[in-house]
C-alpha cells in the first residue's frame, strides 16, 4: 500500500507532505483552484488542461520554511501556469514577493530552454497558500519590498501574487467539495488549540466521500499528519479523540498499522513462519519510523522494546548519511 505523502520529508516536515500529497492529486488541486483563484482568471481557464508538473524551484535551505507546486494549464487558450507556493512558517514573510519572483523567473527560463523559438514567455500566476498563527497584512504587490524614489517606477518589477490566508478564513466560509475543505479544515486547525472540536467535522466529511476505499486512504492520510504534528503528551487525548470522530475509528486505527506489519512479514517469509515474523516486525518498525510515528506506539504494534525501536531509529540514521 503507498501512502500518499510519507516520505524521508514527512518527519522533519509533515506540513510540506500533507499539501502536497493534497494538492499533488489533480482532483484537489482542480477542486481548490476552481474556488480560490480570482473569479476572472477562473473563467478564463480551461480545468481540463491542468497538469501537475514535478519541478522544484525553492532554495534547498529554504526548503523548511516554503515548498511548491508547479501546474501547466490553459488560459485564455494560451499554454500558462499556476505557481503554488506554501508557506510552513507561522507568520507571514514579507519577502515573499521577492522569493516568488525568483522562481517566476527560473520557470521561465526553464520554459525557455525547452522552447528555444518562443518569441513570448507564458503567464505565471503566483498563489500562496499560507497557514500560519498571525493573519497575512504583508503587501501582495512586488513594488512595496522597493524604497520609493520619484520617477523610478518605471524601472521596477510590476506583479501582485494571489493569497489564500486559511487560517483566517472562517470555517463556514472555507469553499470546496467534501475533500478540499477537509484538508483546508485540518490546515487550518492544525495549530490550534481548537483541533479536538474540529475533528468530528473533518472526517465527518472526508467519509462523505463516494468510495469506500479512497475514503480510508484519505482518513490514514489525515491521522498521518495529525499525528506527525501532535504534541507527544496531547497523544492519547488525539487518539480518544479520533474514535469519537470515527464510526470505524477503533478498526481504522489498528488497520493502518498492521498493514505496515503485513509489508514487512511479506518479506520475511522465505525465512521461515518464527524468522519471518521477525523480520516483520523489524522492517514494520523501520516503515513506522520513517513514517513519523512515536516509540510507543510502534512498541504495542510490534512488541518490540522501546530500546530495539531506538537501536532501529540509531542504524536507520546512520544509513542516511
Amino acid at each position: 500500500m503507498y501512502f500518499i505523502g510519507m516520505t524521508q520529508d514527512s518527519l522533519s516536515n509533515p506540513h510540506n507532505a500533507f499539501v502536497r500529497g493534497m494538492l499533488e492529486r489533480r482532483e484537489a488541486a482542480l477542486d481548490f483552484f476552481k474556488q480560490y483563484l480570482p473569479a476572472d482568471i477562473a473563467k478564463q481557464l480551461d480545468f481540463t488542461t491542468l497538469t501537475i508538473l514535478k519541478e522544484s524551484f525553492v532554495d534547498k535551505e529554504l526548503s523548511q520554511h516554503f515548498s511548491d507546486i508547479l501546474y501547466r494549464v490553459k488560459i485564455d487558450e494560451k499554454e500558462s501556469y499556476i505557481y503554488l507556493l506554501f508557506e510552513h512558517k507561522s507568520y507571514g514573510d514579507r519577502r515573499v514577493a521577492f522569493q516568488l519572483l525568483r522562481y517566476m523567473v527560473r520557470i521561465w527560463d526553464n520554459y525557455l530552454k525547452h522552447n528555444p523559438r518562443a518569441k513570448r514567455l507564458p503567464v505565471i500566476v503566483p498563489f500562496v497558500l499560507y497557514h500560519g498563527k498571525a493573519k497575512w497584512s504583508i503587501s501582495t504587490g512586488f513594488a512595496s519590498l522597493v524604497e520609493e524614489v520619484a520617477s523610478t517606477e518605471r524601472y521596477l518589477p510590476s506583479f501582485e501574487y494571489e493569497i489564500a490566508d486559511i487560517s483566517h478564513i472562517p470555517d463556514d466560509r472555507i469553499k470546496g467539495g467534501l475533500l478540499v475543505r477537509a484538508f483546508l479544515l485540518l490546515l487550518k486547525h492544525n495549530r490550534r488549540e481548537k483541533l479536538f472540536k474540529a475533528l468530528p467535522e473533518i472526517f465527518h466529511l472526508v467519509r462523505g466521500l463516494s468510495a469506500e476505499t479512497r475514503t480510508t486512504e484519505y482518513v490514514e492520510m489525515f491521522l498521518r499528519y495529525v499525528m506527525a504534528t501532535t504534541e507527544e503528551e496531547k497523544k492519547d487525548q488525539l487518539k480518544k479523540q479520533v474514535r469519537k470522530s470515527l464510526e470505524e475509528g477503533g478498526r481504522i486505527m489498528p488497520t493502518i498499522a498492521q498493514s505496515l506489519i503485513r509489508e514487512g512479514m511479506e518479506k520475511g517469509k522465505a525465512e521461515g513462519m518464527e524468522k519471518g515474523m521477525e523480520k516483520g516486525k523489524l522492517e514494520a518498525a523501520r516503515n513506522m519510523i520513517s513514517r513519523g510515528m512515536p516509540n510507543v506506539d510502534i512498541r504495542d504494534i510490534t512488541g518490540l522494546s522501546i530500546r530495539k525501536i531506538q537501536q532501529i531509529r540509531k542504524e536507520k540514521a546512520g544509513g542516511e548519511d
